[in-house]
């Protein structure tokens, strides 16, 4: 039996929460991509709305149900004849033969009463169509919830390499601005002995500084990554967090062309066996509907207000009975309506076919793009390590004024490219990898399990 959740629970578990996301982000050790994901399936508010479509369809099936169950009303009136209403009869009847009709009062000024009445349904076969249906609804809705969570996991990851990259690209333009800072100070003191021109000097600061403002932008642009990555994750704006900042080496993931443990895929058939009972359910509104009720009723009749408690005007009446009503004729009501959902099951198959197309596509192009990203990554390290040989024998050379200034920009400018594609086929590796376990359906199992 599945455990119901009180108020207090829930209230519970949200401070357990708010406490565990409070300790993670007060802690100085950086985040690290599995934890990050584990804040914000926790705290992230799109997902906790999204998971309160659950309970939404858990409440919607019971109230399908409760049309099975007893329906019970109870009703109390008070009735003031102001004109009591006449009926024709023979005058023979009351008294005066001359007459053909007389009119005679029936009823009284005053009518109280109170009563209880209590239908059952025994047979309603449309409903049991939709109480059949509530396993599927609550399918439908766990799948809903899935892919919102799919695709939250798709996001922080993402936002989480990017972090990553810009943070690389600060580290190694750091390193080369303090490398060309180190030659600034050999230019001064060429330039101050006059064995370097003024022009070669200047550009050399010039270069510098391009070094320096271009670290400040990437500074920037962490800085605003960084704020979004909170939203995501729901933490405060104010807290003070950092991830990690080394990239993990790359991880194998195992080649496979199935598509079918996508969500969306499980959620479009699903929609189509929804229709489908939807169509059964219109349909069967033509049978019979059986239902029994009880009906009683305690009430008086009386002509002064004075007498609307005297005991010898109240009376009782009580009933029991068996119904059964047959929809013969609706105006064509019904039949439309499942022209409709027929029409819209056969939008629903089309979309079903297109989505597993375009699945079967994702998946080869994730593939695809995977193999080339690899094969980049492997030209991007080994031409890294050959600049940044080149540049270190560069710069030694420079410090003995065997070679020229030009020729090490050169090679600062290499190293500093080398550098930037070698940390960008890394990280697409890595993204493409995270494309590959969307495209088939994976980031909550596998994909968790690999970070």
């Amino acid at each position: 039996m599945k455990k119901k959740w009180g108020r207090p629970q829930v209230m519970m578990t949200v401070i357990a929460t708010c406490l565990f996301a409070q300790s993670v982000w007060s802690q100085s050790k950086p985040l690290g991509i599995k934890q990050a994901i584990d804040i914000a399936l926790a705290n992230n508010y799109g997902l906790q709305s999204d998971s309160l479509n659950l309970q939404i369809t858990a409440y919607k099936n019971k109230d399908v149900a409760g049309n099975y169950l007893p329906q019970a009303n109870l009703k109390s009136s008070m009735e003031y004849n102001a004109a009591l209403p006449k009926q024709m009869l023979p005058g023979e009847l009351v008294g005066q033969p001359a007459k053909e009709y007389v009119p005679v009062t029936f009823g009284t000024k005053y009518k109280m009463g109170s009563g209880i009445e209590v239908t059952q349904n025994i047979y309603r076969k449309d409903l049991l169509i939709k109480m059949k249906a509530a396993g599927l609804n609550n399918e439908v809705a766990r799948t809903k919830y899935r892919l919102s969570k799919e695709e939250l996991i798709y996001e922080v990851a993402n936002s989480f390499y990017a972090l990553q990259t810009n943070a690389e690209k600060i580290r190694t333009t750091a390193s080369d601005y303090n490398n060309m800072k180190e030659i600034l100070v050999i230019a001064k003191a060429q330039y101050d002995q006059g064995t370097m021109k003024r022009i070669d000097y200047e550009t050399l600061e010039i270069n510098v500084a391009n070094q320096l403002s271009q670290l400040k932008q990437l500074q920037t642009q962490y800085d605003e990554q960084l704020e979004y990555f909170k939203y995501q994750l729901a933490i405060p704006v104010s807290a003070n967090i950092s991830i990690e900042q080394n990239i993990a080496p790359i991880s194998t993931v195992a080649h496979s062309d199935n598509i079918w443990e996508r969500a969306d895929l499980h959620l479009s058939k699903q929609m189509i066996d929804l229709k489908e009972s939807e169509i059964k359910s219109i349909r069967a509104e033509r049978a019979p509907v059986i239902s029994t009720y009880f009906k009683f009723n305690y009430e008086s009749q009386f002509g002064d207000i004075n007498k609307a408690f005297n005991q010898d005007y109240w009376y009782k009446s009580a009933m029991f009975g068996l119904s059964t009503s047959i929809s013969i004729f609706d105006g064509n009501r019904r039949r439309s309506r499942v022209g409709v959902a027929q029409s819209e099951l056969q939008q629903l198959k089309l979309q079903h076919i297109q989505q597993q197309q375009y699945a079967q596509t994702e998946l080869a192009t994730a593939w695809h793009t995977l193999d080339n990203n690899r094969e980049q990554y492997q030209i991007t390290q080994r031409n890294l390590a050959l600049a940044e040989k080149v540049f270190t024998s560069r710069k030694a050379l420079y410090t003995e004024g065997v070679t020229t200034l030009i020729e090490l920009l050169d090679a600062e400018r290499d190293l500093t490219k080398a550098r930037d594609l070698y940390t960008q086929a890394l990280i697409n590796v890595q993204t493409g990898m995270l494309n590959v376990y969307k495209a088939n359906g994976t980031l909550v199992t596998e994909f968790l399990k690999s970070i």
